[in-house]
Parts: structure tokens; sequence; C-alpha cells
């Protein structure tokens, strides 16, 4: 009697218990299909290729071109009820993902970087579309040219700056490059033995004064000198060419901070004061406080040196190798660390193994050291 009244009462709840199931799954489908209604999609057609979303993924982004109403309305089609956009089809699969992904784009490997970034400038991503962008692909800006306020500053300053503005630039930019090639070629000739302080023992030898003397007397003969015709033209040349850069420079701030400004004013200030010295109309008597100061102005002419690197500048495969050293440094770093240590443990070897047989040539671990790097680096 028991088993019977439990038998009976357990097959009373498994029906209770369907029902409330049932139940359930009625009022969980019912839900969802509300939740379906309201929920709104929005439909795409990407030049054929059909996609649908829903309203509210777009409209994370209301500055966004799809998640903006009144920017997107201007792409609706009545007759298909849908947005259509004649733009590449790959590059939006992307875009959309942008939306699904809560801000997370990345460049498909098909896909050309320009392009790409055209697509994404189109549906207006923004800001933070195009910062993710750069750092995946290792991008930077690009600083904007300050430009002089007024055309004619400006036209004189595209001359100087840029060789490729015109056929003009480039001759005359090719000028500079051959001045200051051969005024560098001038000084290192003077150099020589035979022609050391040659110019400035010209004025004594006509004057019949010792060449220890410190006077420097007038003559004729130092402005025949092939050396100071040559000095001559070119100083004039870097004269008028800083003329015109004072005249046209976008930036006084700018260009009172540049070294390279300084370094050609310190390349033509020594020549005018050696001439305006030698056309002095008396002797001019050098002690040993001047006659410094005249050798320290002497050096400031290798200054001129500096000049070269408008080779450097406009040479596409050297800005190339420039760039290549930047992005390797650290590889570079690790070179020469590695480098140093090596030849550090064959030089300390190579001292203690020789000192006692060959003391002359290797009297020091620095000096074993660096017969190491030596050796290292040209019989590897």
């Amino acid at each position: 009697m028991f088993e019977k009244c439990y038998c009976y009462s357990s097959k009373i709840l498994s029906n209770r218990n369907e029902s409330i199931i049932a139940v359930d799954l009625n009022i969980l489908n019912e839900n969802f299909e509300e939740e379906e209604e309201e929920e709104e999609t929005i439909r795409i057609n990407v030049s054929g290729n059909r996609y649908e979303t829903y309203l509210s993924t777009v409209e994370r982004y209301p500055s966004s071109l799809l998640g903006n109403k009144l920017k997107r309305i201007y792409y609706w089609k009545e007759k298909t009820n849908e947005y259509f956009f004649d733009r590449h089809r790959t590059c939006f699969e992307s875009i959309l993902y942008y939306y699904q992904s809560n801000g997370r784009l990345r460049r498909p490997d098909s896909v050309p970087l320009d392009t790409f970034f055209e697509e994404v400038s189109f549906f207006q991503l923004g800001e933070e579309a195009i910062e993710q962008i750069n750092k995946q692909e290792n991008l930077s800006f690009v600083e904007p040219i300050e430009l002089p306020r007024f055309a004619w500053r400006q036209t004189i300053w595209f001359y100087l700056e840029y060789p490729q503005h015109s056929m003009f630039a480039r001759v005359l930019h090719l000028i500079s490059l051959f001045v200051t090639v051969i005024s560098c070629l001038s000084m290192a000739i003077e150099t020589l033995p035979q022609f050391d302080d040659k110019k400035e023992n010209i004025c004594k030898h006509q004057s019949n004064v010792s060449l220890s003397s410190s006077f420097v007397p007038r003559c004729s003969a130092l402005f025949l000198s092939p050396f100071f015709l040559i000095e001559t033209i070119c100083v004039c040349y870097f004269t008028i060419e800083f003329v015109f850069r004072l005249l046209s420079a976008p930036s006084y701030r700018r260009l009172f901070f540049s070294v390279l400004i300084w370094s050609d004013l310190a390349a033509i200030i020594p020549y005018y004061v050696f001439l305006s010295i030698q056309l002095t109309d008396k002797e001019i008597d050098l002690n040993a406080r001047t006659f410094i100061v005249l050798r320290l102005l002497r050096l400031f002419r290798f200054l001129r040196v500096f000049k070269i690197y408008l080779i450097f500048r406009q040479l596409k495969s050297l800005r190339v190798l420039s760039s290549t050293l930047r992005e390797s440094y650290v590889d570079f770093t690790i070179m020469i660390v590695i480098l140093t240590l090596v030849a550090f443990l064959f030089g300390a070897a190579t001292y203690f193994a020789e000192k006692d047989l060959n003391n002359q040539s290797f009297d020091s671990i620095p000096k074993a050291t660096y017969w190491a790097i030596l050796t290292i680096t040209s019989v590897g």
C-alpha cells in the first residue's frame, strides 16, 4: 500500500515538473522573440556584398559615418531598403569588425596601407583608429612645414631648402655643393708642408720683414694668392647664402638654436677678420693674446666642412642608410658590447702570454685590447 502511494506521488511530481519546465521554455521563447523584435538591425551593401548587424553596434561610435544617422542617410536606398557604399569590400570587413569588437582594427594583409587609410578616413572612424594603425604599422606623423610669412620669403626659402622645387633650385643646389667641395679641398691643400703659412708670410717676404716678426704689413701680393682668391669667391657665396637664409627664415627662434647656421657664420667670420687686418693702413703688432685669437679664428674655418651635410641630406641612399642605423641602434649596441668584451678577453690573454717575451708591443692590457680590436675587425 505504501509502495503504491509512493509511485503515485512521484508520478504527480514528475508531471508537475514537466509542466513547469514547459512553462519556463515558453516564457524564454517569448522573451527572446520580444528582444529580437525590439533590437533593430541595419543592412549595408558594399559593392555587392551585403552585411547586416545591429543598429546599436554601429551607434557605439556616433561620430563615425555608420554610427551617425544624419551622415549615413545620404547612402540610403529606398528601393532595396539598405545602405549602399561603392567602396573596398575587403576593407569593410575590418571596419565592420571595428564596430563589433569595440574598437579593434587590423589591416588585411592583401590590402595596401594607403587604400586602408582611405577607407578608414571615409568611414570616419576617428583619431583612435588612426593611432591604432600607426602603432601597428610603425608609422610616425610628419610635422607640418613652417613657412615664412610673405610670398617672396617663401620663394627664397623653397629655392634654398628644396632643390626639387624647380630646375633653378636644383642648379642653385649644385652650385652650393660645388663651392663647398672646392672650399674644403682648398683648405686641405693649403695645409700641405709646401703651402703651410705661405699666405701669412707672403706679405713679410714682400716687405723684407723677418718671418719671426710680430708685425703684419699691408701688401698686394696677398690678394694675388690662388688660395686667397678661391677663399674669397667661396666666402662671398657663403655670405650671400647666409644673408638670404636670414631673410627667408620661417622662425628666427629656431634659426637661433640651429647648430648649422652658427657653423656657417663661424666659417665666414675668420675671413673678414683677416681681411680687415690686411687692409689696415698701418702695421699691426700681434701680441700673444691677439695671436691666440687669430689662431682660434683660423680654426673656425674648419667648420665649413659641416656644409657637406648638404650632400648627405639630398642623397636618398644616404638617407636610407641613416634611417637603417637609427632603427638598428639596439643591434649595433649589442654588437659593439660583444666586440668589446671579446677584444678585452683576447687582449688580456695576449698580455699575460706575451708580456715576458714581447713586453714592448704588449706592455699593458689596454694596448693589448686595442691590438685585439684591430685584429678582429681587420682579419677577423
